[in-house]
């Protein structure tokens, strides 16, 4: 198990202490632009729907899995995220938004997977060709994948009503 982390180069390392911070920092109460909103959402997506694509070679499968979930949770989130942990200056342009510690699990969840599938793939792990893993893995990255985009739509969703109806 040690050889595991030792053998892991360093960048992973660096990249999975970024996240962290990213993660961290949105456990505390914000104001953020709202072109700076969509940044984290949209790279952790591209990460996810990397690791479908270069873990399992963008099969058909591995794709429809994932966008099926990724579509099932966008759907559901949007109808269960609260509105309320957010509010839209449109004066600013900017977000207040309430300090989640969701967003850091999330991008763990999908650093954790993407490192263990890459983990498999330098043993040779066998499990990598059932097909019935590669389609849970590829369902884990589009649901992560789908409560980023969920958030987001919310938060898009949040601005266009405030301009629609500005405060008096």
């Amino acid at each position: 198990m040690l050889a595991i982390f030792t053998h892991t180069p360093m960048w992973v390392w660096l990249l999975l202490i970024l996240l962290i911070y990213l993660g961290a920092k949105q456990s505390r109460d914000r104001h953020v632009s709202k072109n700076k909103a969509f940044i984290l959402p949209i790279v952790m997506i591209v990460f996810s729907l990397h690791g479908v694509m270069s873990n399992f070679g963008g099969s058909f499968d591995s794709l429809l899995f994932w966008s099926v979930s990724f579509i099932a949770t966008l759907l559901i989130g949007v109808l269960i995220f609260p509105s309320q942990q957010a509010r839209f200056d449109e004066s600013t342009q900017c977000y207040f938004i309430k300090g989640s510690w969701r967003p850091l699990f999330l991008i763990l969840g999908i650093f954790t997977i993407k490192y263990t599938v890459g983990v498999m793939e330098s043993m040779q792990s066998d499990l990598l060709s059932l097909s019935f893993f590669v389609d849970g893995l590829s369902l884990l990255y589009g649901f992560f994948s789908g409560v980023f985009a969920a958030r987001s739509v919310s938060l898009w969703r949040l601005s266009h009503q405030t301009q629609a109806y500005p405060s008096p």
